[in-house]
């Protein structure tokens, strides 16, 4: 025990570190509490007493620690608000030496933690500080790739919540950045302006929307960007009146070719204008002076070309005439490239119609002509003539006034030629894929190679981008296999790792480029090289894998699994990452293993291979059901009927696991749960004889012999061999006394099964003839009588 006056004295000395505590004098109070410290280790005899007071005071020191921090954190803060940063940053490094001093661990981790994330935080606010100084310094490109890279540094630093104020507030200064940068620009503008050089006025303008577009979304973008639009509009609209004048003074003077090319002059300027209502409305007034003055001209020249190609399509069977449709088709166009000059009207519209119907109408007639006959062709597997009609007919398709990506009869012919290689090129590949199956690795991706070089010939669609990517994909698994097979895995591997090597390189030169946007860009391009290397390793370790599990040297094949896996989880664009079913193949070679784990009777093992299954995927029925066959082979029943269960949540349907699960209820002589489990399994899947077996079994088991029987019987329909399901069908007709039925079923089993009569051949001989010599006696005293 402490003295009083041991005691008294202590808490004098604690009461003095709590006075300075409180007048915020933390050395002194520091020395007043270590000076207590002293006193208890040389007056305070009992340990466990002695250790208790030891740990109060230091954790009292401790305290007074964390407090001084905050106030030192309290005074950096301050500075940084005065922009003095090198005395902020002198003022953490203080309040961190502070914090190594604590000696309850967890608090010092927290205060030190605390500190430098205060610290990181800082350094982006004096970038920002910094870069606020070139721009208001006019140093706007400086300032603006200083921002870029506080920003990066920023995004980083709050990862976890990027609508933090201080990252609006850096997006905010670039926007004000470029902001000055386009004043600049807008002054340039005015003053060509001033001076009547609208196109150099209009090229500033632009540049200065070039600029508006690299700002951060915000209100400021919006409101700069159409004050420039609305500028520009206004320059191209001085320009469009100057260019209208200059053409009605020509029309006045009969110069009307002239005229018309001011007009049309005028029309272009227009459409260079940015969309907006104001655009419209100088459209419409330029078309409604023009039209007045040119379409009348237009009209008189378009006339007599377009009845040259009228009077040509009268004639019957014009279309088989190659010569008089082409010709035809040309003085079509050359009207409607006239008529496509007019100013935009009624007229102009009616015009354009009946000259485009005209020309689709004459290009319709000749492509069924070729189509028909192309179609004879392909019947004749004449193939090479067919594909050539089918050309000729698509140069006409192509000459339609018909927007191409809406042009129907265009598409369907070059679906049609695509079609009629794509069967050439099915050939191919199925001899290349049974090679590939054959192991004939060189021969298959040479068939694979003539049939991508096929393709060529193609027209570029959808579904020949599906067919480029297949056959790829099988030259790819064929020259992976011929590398596996060849054991050329590891040189594969040195290659990918050299690229990589080589790509590390490249991004630590690239981090050096001052250009913020571009140094974004190449970073960006380089961790797509990456990943697309990555996901190249990927492939050769997945196949690898396959190919081990296949040939049970499934340690091995492992291992590449979990390579693969690794490595696809450093992958970060979305193009590669998971583009290759690792976990998949990964799952389906562990219940491969597992299943011959069960054979082998290793059920431990099996189970352990299903729950690394589980692992990959929690949806993955195989790997449940199987737990449950390994359990039911241990004769755990009630563990199976638990992973039986789980499957069937998965997918009620699931017969097997409602067949296995009545098995194990059946075990455990609950056989109501039993049949109810076997007719789930058999009303989902109605030609599953082992289910439809078991439930017979179950069945005869609770003496329900006309159940059993029809049971059983539904097993040998779908099953004519199942020779047990005709053996116990023979003796429930046996429990029944039917015995004739019993020693049908019976002797149908043995045929099919000797074995199965080994024991019983015997007695059933004996029956037959016990049988025989009845029939026999009763056949004489039935003659006798």
């Amino acid at each position: 025990m402490v003295k009083k006056s041991d005691l008294k004295k202590l808490n004098s000395i604690m009461q003095e570190g709590n006075e300075f505590k409180n007048l915020k004098e933390y050395n002194k109070a520091v020395e007043k509490y270590l000076e207590a410290l002293r006193f208890v280790e040389e007056k305070v005899k009992e340990t466990e007493e002695r250790e208790d007071e030891t740990a109060n005071i230091k954790s009292q020191i401790d305290q007074i620690y964390s407090v001084k921090i905050i106030d030192i954190i309290d005074k950096a803060k301050n500075f940084i608000v005065n922009g003095d940063f090198d005395s902020a940053f002198n003022t953490f490094d203080e309040a961190a030496r502070i914090a190594d001093k604590i000696v309850d661990e967890d608090l010092r981790d927290y205060e030190v933690k605390d500190i430098s994330y205060l610290i990181n935080k800082a350094r982006i606010e004096e970038s920002l500080f910094q870069a606020v100084l070139m721009k208001n310094n006019q140093e706007l490109d400086k300032a603006i790739s200083m921002l870029y890279d506080t920003l990066n540094a920023a995004k980083d630093f709050y990862m976890e919540d990027l609508e933090d104020q201080m990252i609006k507030k850096i997006e905010d200064t670039i926007n004000q950045t470029y902001s000055l940068k386009v004043s600049t620009l807008i002054e340039n503008a005015n003053q060509f302006k001033g001076n009547s050089k609208l196109d150099k006025a209009i090229e500033e303008f632009q540049n200065a929307v070039e600029l508006v577009e690299k700002y951060f979304d915000s209100d400021l973008k919006d409101t700069d960007k159409q004050k420039l639009i609305n500028s520009i509009n206004q320059l191209y609209s001085e320009k469009i009146n100057i260019t209208i004048e200059d053409g009605k003074k020509l029309f006045e003077e009969k110069t009307f070719k002239d005229a018309a090319e001011k007009f049309e002059e005028a029309i272009s300027i227009s459409k260079k204008m940015y969309d907006t209502d104001y655009k419209n409305s100088e459209i419409q007034r330029i078309n409604s002076i023009a039209s007045g003055v040119l379409n009348p001209i237009y009209l008189e020249k378009i006339k007599p070309i377009f009845n040259k190609g009228k009077e040509l399509i009268i004639k019957d069977n014009f279309e088989e005439d190659i010569v008089v449709v082409n010709d035809t088709l040309d003085y079509f166009d050359k009207s409607l490239e006239l008529a496509n000059k007019m100013a935009d009207s009624i007229e102009k519209s009616e015009m354009i119609s009946e000259i485009t119907n005209s020309i689709n109408k004459t290009c319709e007639i000749r492509i069924k002509f070729i189509k028909e006959k192309s179609i004879q062709k392909i019947g004749q597997r004449d193939y090479e003539k067919a594909i050539n009609d089918l050309y000729a007919a698509i140069s006409i398709a192509k000459r339609m006034s018909i927007a191409g990506e809406i042009n129907e009869d265009l598409e369907d012919l070059k679906n049609t030629v695509n079609k009629v290689y794509l069967a050439q090129i099915e050939e191919v590949v199925k001899n290349g894929v049974k090679k590939l199956d054959n192991k004939e690795y060189s021969e298959a991706i040479k068939d694979f190679t003539r049939a991508l070089e096929m393709t060529n010939k193609m027209y570029l669609t959808h579904e020949m981008e599906e067919e480029i990517n297949r056959i790829k994909e099988l030259v790819y698994q064929a020259e992976l296999k011929e590398l596996v097979d060849h054991g050329n895995l590891s040189e594969e591997l040195q290659k990918y790792e050299k690229e990589l090597e080589k790509l590390n390189k490249k991004m630590d030169y690239v981090t050096s480029i001052d250009d913020p946007n571009r140094r974004f860009q190449e970073m960006e391009q380089i961790k797509k090289s990456i990943d697309e290397v990555f996901h190249s390793k990927i492939k050769l370790l997945v196949e690898q894998g396959v190919q081990l599990a296949d040939n049970k040297n499934f340690e091995d094949s492992f291992k590449n699994f979990e390579a693969a896996i690794t490595i696809n989880e450093s992958i970060k664009s979305p193009e590669f990452k998971n583009r290759i079913a690792i976990k998949y193949e990964f799952k389906l070679k562990l219940i491969g293993k597992a299943k011959l784990e069960i054979e082998k009777r290793s059920y431990d093992i099996a189970i352990k291979d299903c729950n690394k299954a589980i692992e990959l995927d929690n949806t993955y029925i195989d790997a449940y059901y199987y737990i449950g066959i390994a359990n039911n082979e241990k004769e755990d029943y009630n563990t199976a009927i638990k992973y039986f269960k789980k499957s069937i949540d998965l997918k009620s349907n699931y017969a097997k696991s409602w067949n296995y699960m009545g098995f194990s209820y059946a075990k455990l002589g609950q056989f109501d749960k039993a049949i109810d489990s076997y007719k789930k399994a058999v009303g989902f899947e109605p030609i599953y004889a082992l289910a439809h077996y078991n439930l017979a079994n179950a069945y005869k088991l609770e003496k329900q012999l006309d159940n059993a029987i029809e049971s059983y019987k539904k097993a040998t329909e779908i099953e004519p061999n199942y020779a047990l399901a005709w053996f116990f069908m023979g003796y429930a007709y046996l429990d029944k006394k039917e015995y004739l039925f019993a020693l049908q079923n019976l002797e149908k089993a043995i045929d099919i099964n000797p074995d199965l009569g080994i024991e019983i051949k015997l007695f059933i001989d004996d029956i037959k003839k016990s049988i025989e010599k009845l029939q026999k006696g009763l056949l004489e005293k039935f003659n006798n009588q």
